[in-house]
């Protein structure tokens, strides 16, 4: 059977719950996180939280919505550009799901409202011990690369494996600021301090993105309340974790990120993008948050997607994130059209440019 919910109502704020405790999910499929997300910065998403359930239990939650304010009904996940990786919950022992999904499937598309086009961005290769199922129905392609550092037990400390250049260099800007001041690295864990915090990333983040010619997303409210109303602790197993690196108590660098399942999520990192720039700041906190996860035994840094050359240099273990899409009426074969016309100029572009 089939159920799709139209709200984060309290039965399936009940049934979501209760499947996070029996599931491999990255913390970005939480109950919480996503609730945060819909009632902020993804309020325009008409929501189709897709149950399956078999002998009278869910054994999946499909998170889907529809921007309603785009002309092109795109069925996505629930997320948006607040996630770093997308993927069905499931339960571990639901071995059903994965052998039956081409059926259980169609049985969803015939419960859902018509829409134009499938767009699953971010999608992980794998949910647990089992193969994305959405990568195996249809034609998925790699989008980007995500990096992790893993800690070894072989590993006495977070930076074997890199050059000693890199470091050399981190010495050199370490010791310039402090001959300046009192340089220092602090994790925070007052809400007295969270919105001060924040503010300072939200001033650092937009300026980095007007230097950088990007979209600066976080001009808008909605986006800026994605993470003053974030809870500390998102779900049993994931939390947030805030970071500072400060000169004379001054703010140069910080970090908005996650710890899940023994792990640490690298998210948001930000620095003050003028006088202090030239030292590095961001690199130096970096380095302070590799140090601090492999003391507290964390078993790995993931830095998410992303090609920027810093993560390829920390990391060890790399896995591809993929894009799966497909068009479902006369509007969404055309806006494909588009889409794969839009990828083959960006690449010879590139090529170009190389």
């Amino acid at each position: 059977m089939i159920k799709i919910h139209n709200t984060f109502s309290k039965e399936i704020k009940d049934i979501w719950l209760d499947l996070e405790q029996e599931s491999d999910i990255t913390p970005f499929q939480s109950y919480k996180w996503l609730l945060n997300w819909h009632q902020t910065a993804g309020k325009n998403y008409d929501l189709f939280i897709t149950c399956v359930v078999l002998d009278g239990q869910v054994q999946a939650i499909f998170p889907f919505g529809i921007d309603s304010s785009k002309f092109i009904k795109k069925l996505e996940w629930l997320g948006g550009s607040h996630n770093d990786y997308m993927a069905p919950v499931i339960r571990t022992s639901a071995q059903a799901i994965f052998n039956d999904f081409n059926n259980i499937w169609s049985q969803v598309l015939c419960e859902l409202p018509k829409f134009d086009f499938l767009f699953l961005a971010k999608q992980i290769p794998t949910i647990g011990d089992h193969k994305n199922p959405f990568l195996q129905i249809y034609t998925s392609q790699q989008a980007m690369t995500s990096y992790q550092k893993k800690f070894t037990s072989e590993s006495d400390n977070y930076y074997a494996g890199i050059s000693k250049k890199v470091l050399a260099d981190s010495q050199r800007q370490r010791k310039r600021l402090s001959e300046l001041g009192v340089l220092e690295f602090n994790i925070l864990d007052s809400n007295q301090t969270k919105n001060y915090f924040l503010e300072t990333m939200f001033l650092f983040k937009r300026l980095r993105y007007r230097q950088m010619g990007m979209d600066d997303h976080l001009s808008s409210k909605n986006h800026q309340d994605f993470y003053l109303n974030m809870p500390e602790q998102i779900s049993s197993s994931a939390k947030t974790h805030l970071s500072t690196l400060t000169l004379n108590k001054e703010i140069i660098a910080l970090h908005w990120g996650l710890i899940s399942n023994n792990k640490f999520y690298y998210l948001m990192p930000a620095h003050e993008g003028t006088k202090w720039a030239k030292f590095s700041p961001g690199k130096l906190l970096l380095e302070e948050l590799l140090q601090w996860s492999h003391q507290h035994k964390v078993s790995s840094f993931d830095f998410t997607g992303g090609e920027e050359p810093y993560k390829k240099i920390w990391s060890n273990q790399s896995f591809g994130i993929y894009q799966t899409t497909r068009s479902f009426s006369l509007l969404g074969r055309a806006y494909l059209f588009l889409m794969t016309c839009g990828r083959a100029i960006k690449k010879i572009l590139s090529n170009i440019l190389k």
